[in-house]
């Protein structure tokens, strides 16, 4: 990146942010699924703001999916 300009995320690797926290709930053993879910909501948050930041909608609705999913899951809560 040319000096002066900001930093920013590439789709790419948002994308693997929300693949990341998509495998920490795929791979939580029963005792550690509410840490799992409270790590895989801070990926998903960062995911969409970060989607956000480059006006990548498609990509923020897809995190906004996954913390709905996220959401409705067996002893979840929204604060974590």
């Amino acid at each position: 990146m040319p000096p002066g300009e900001g930093w920013s995320t590439e789709p790419t690797e948002i994308f693997e942010l929300i693949l990341k926290a998509d495998e920490l709930l795929k791979y939580a053993t029963e005792d550690k699924a509410a840490v799992r879910a409270g790590q895989a909501r801070e990926l998903l948050d960062e995911a969409r703001r970060e989607a956000g930041a480059i006006g990548n909608d498609q990509l923020v609705e897809q995190a906004e999916r996954r913390l709905a999913d996220l959401a409705t899951m067996p002893g979840d809560t929204p604060d974590g």
